[in-house]
Formats: structure tokens, C-alpha cells, sequence
């Protein structure tokens, strides 16, 4: 296998053969029928391709520390590459700035951004950056934050990238602690949260239930170390549908009343969650569903989206390249001296704005829609003639 279209084929071939192996037919034109059909690809679709855009960046964290929008701590906390030994400033994209005003005017807020853009600092600087404040004022240990996944896998896996912030600290002198509770804890890891409030703690909306409800003295005591909650989030917004997204709904009423959390900041995450009309529109879709779910006061302002920009030389379109693309297609090798000649590479370009980035009129740019790699091979075959 040389290449993920050899392995899409493979598992195709394999899942076909596997489909097949449960039924034996006899008549050989039903037969050929059939074969017919899984060699026309009627059972699976055609393989879609799509190129994660670029997130605009505005800064990093140590900027926002030195102008002191940020606690002092938060430039050793939030930096990359530290568990490897090589720790650099932590870049944030516009969505994440937008989200840290919206947190530390303490407003309910939603993003909307794609894979890779980095939802989750979208809430938890803030939310570290208010524990660090409020710690630094005397407050008294208490869990200031729950954030709510859909599936534990979400939540072990947000604990390992937070523990990555944590690198090099002793374990008693954390800037801040987190903690999972979704029902894969052992007891003493149990009673450890209900000795030791963490800062924030992560669940599932059925653990939560649980706790909520159960007459179990370490659950009470968890849930008391929460009263007077900062924040809540709920990651992966979109999952929360029909039934599911009645019983969230309630989850979250119910744990504003039982904790008197009155000034409680709700922050979703999520994917599209709509397609349909303008930017406002979608918005103001996003905004509805977030306000049911919270029961909270979210306005088509307070949904927070991506905001993209090229890679590519930004004067030049499909049509200011075409005349190059050809010989651009023949070259038997792709590289390039430098990253400026990557970005004027015209068929970097014409990638870029066909499988990347939507250039609408009267709208800021958007990702691309995901297309076949039978019609990006059509379209560019008819671009470069």
C-alpha cells in the first residue's frame, strides 16, 4: 500500500467481499445483477476531498500576558512542545481571541469552527485564566468549571492535551487541577476529587446525571465542591438531538438550580451545525438551538466562527493562473526553494481555492464544500485544459 486512495480501495474490497459472503445466490442473472451493482460502487460513495483551511492568527498567549489581558501564569501554562523539550509561544487564532473577550465579560458564547482549529482553547483559557485570578484573590478551592463530552473517548483524551500543559510542574504545585469523572474512576480516585476539589472537571451528561441524583456521599460531596459554577460546557453541540438534546437541556436547569450557579457563562463547541442562507442566518440557527439547550440568552452575535484566510498569494485567482496550470500539471516532481514559491505555485493556488477555501461575494471567506475526486479531477482537467 503506497498511498490512502490504495487503502480506501482495499477496505472497499475487503467490506464487499465480507457483505457478500452471507448470502449464496443461485440464479445467475440475480447474480449478475448484483455483481453489477457493488462494481458501479451503488453501496458506498465515491471517496470526498477537502483541505482544512487557515485559520487567521491574532497573537499568542505571552502577548496577552504582557499587555495584561491574561494572568501572568498563563505564559508558562500555555505553550507547545513542552513534554518534548523544546517549548515555544502558543499561537491563537481570531476565533480563540473572540472567545477569550466573550469569556472574561463573562457572556455565553458558541463556536462554530472546523477540525484542527483548536475549539477546546476557545474555553479553557478562560476558564484557566479566571481559576488563576480567582485563586490569586483568595478564593477558596472549588470546582469552577464542568465540561460535558458525548463520549468518555472525548474526555481521556482533552485530559491527556491538559496534561501536557501541566508538564514540568510538581504535582502539588499545579497552577491549576482537572479531573475526569465518566465512570471509569476506581474508588480512591473518587474519593481523591471529594478530599481535593479540581478546578475543572470532566464528565459525560449521563455521569453528571448520576451524581446529580445518587445518595452516594462521595457523589454529594463532588457535587458540592461545585456550588456557585462558573462555567459549563457542552463540546460537540451538535450531538445533542431530539431526546438526547431534551434531557441535556434539562440536565442543565437542573444543575443551575441545585448549584446556584446565577451567573453561570455557558460555552458550546461545535461543527456546522447549519448550511442553509447567509452567515447571519446560520448564526442565528446556532443561536437558537444553544438557547434551548442552556436556557440562557445567546444571540446570533454570541456564535463565534471561523475566520480563514489564504495561503496562497491572495491577488492571484483561478483565472490569473490558468494560463500556467498546464505546465504546472506536467511536472514530474513537486517541490519548491522556499515557502514564497509554494505560495505562487499555480497549482497550489488552484488547489487551495477549490478543494480549500470559497471566495463568496458580499460574505467573508468559507470552507470549501467537499467534493468527489471524480469531479476535482473533471474540474481540473477542464481548468487546464
Amino acid at each position: 500500500m503506497d498511498n490512502v486512495f490504495q487503502f480506501r480501495d482495499q477496505l472497499i474490497e475487503r467490506y464487499g467481499s465480507f457483505s457478500r459472503s452471507f448470502v449464496r445466490i443461485a440464479a445467475p442473472d440475480i447474480q449478475a445483477e448484483v455483481e453489477h451493482q457493488y462494481a458501479q460502487g451503488r453501496y458506498w460513495p465515491e471517496p470526498l476531498v477537502q483541505i482544512n483551511p487557515n485559520y487567521q492568527r491574532q497573537g499568542t498567549v505571552q502577548n496577552l500576558v504582557a499587555q495584561g489581558v491574561l494572568h501572568a501564569a498563563c505564559a508558562e501554562i500555555f505553550q507547545v512542545g513542552k513534554s518534548e523539550g523544546s517549548p515555544e509561544p502558543l499561537h491563537l487564532y481570531k476565533h480563540q481571541m473572540e472567545a477569550l473577550a466573550k469569556g472574561q465579560e463573562r457572556q455565553s458564547y458558541v463556536v462554530t469552527t472546523g477540525t484542527g482549529s483548536g475549539k477546546s482553547l476557545s474555553f479553557f483559557i478562560p476558564v484557566i485564566d479566571r481559576i488563576l485570578k480567582a485563586k490569586a484573590d483568595g478564593g477558596k478551592a472549588r470546582t469552577r468549571a464542568i465540561v460535558i463530552y458525548p463520549m468518555n473517548a472525548l474526555a481521556n483524551s482533552q485530559l491527556e492535551e491538559l496534561e501536557k500543559f501541566l508538564h514540568g510542574y510538581a504535582p502539588d504545585q499545579r497552577p491549576f487541577t482537572v479531573a475526569r469523572y465518566t465512570g471509569q474512576e476506581s474508588k480512591p480516585e473518587r474519593d481523591a476529587m471529594a478530599d481535593n476539589p479540581p478546578d475543572i472537571l470532566l464528565t459525560n451528561f449521563m455521569m453528571l446525571e448520576y451524581i446529580l441524583t445518587r445518595f452516594d456521599e462521595v457523589d454529594r460531596r463532588v457535587v458540592d465542591h461545585c456550588e456557585g459554577l462558573e462555567f459549563l460546557v457542552l463540546d460537540e453541540l451538535h450531538t445533542y438531538r431530539g431526546r438526547q438534546g431534551a434531557d441535556v437541556a434539562l440536565l442543565v436547569r437542573r444543575l443551575r438550580e441545585r448549584l446556584n450557579a446565577n451567573r453561570l457563562v455557558c460555552i458550546g463547541t461545535s461543527a456546522t451545525m447549519s448550511s442553509g442562507g447567509t452567515q447571519a442566518d446560520r448564526n442565528r440557527t446556532v443561536a437558537e438551538v444553544a438557547s434551548k439547550l442552556f436556557g440562557a440568552a445567546i444571540t446570533e452575535h454570541d456564535v463565534i466562527g471561523e475566520t480563514l484566510e489564504r495561503v496562497t498569494d491572495p491577488l492571484k485567482d483561478v483565472a490569473a493562473i490558468a494560463a500556467e496550470l498546464p505546465s504546472a500539471i506536467q511536472r514530474e516532481s513537486h517541490q519548491w526553494a522556499d515557502f514564497d514559491a509554494f505560495r505562487r505555485d499555480p497549482l497550489a493556488i488552484w488547489v487551495e481555492l477549490n478543494l480549500g477555501i470559497e471566495l463568496p461575494d458580499n460574505e467573508p471567506p468559507r470552507r470549501a464544500k467537499p467534493i468527489t475526486l471524480q469531479a476535482a479531477s473533471d474540474r481540473l482537467a477542464q481548468d487546464t485544459g
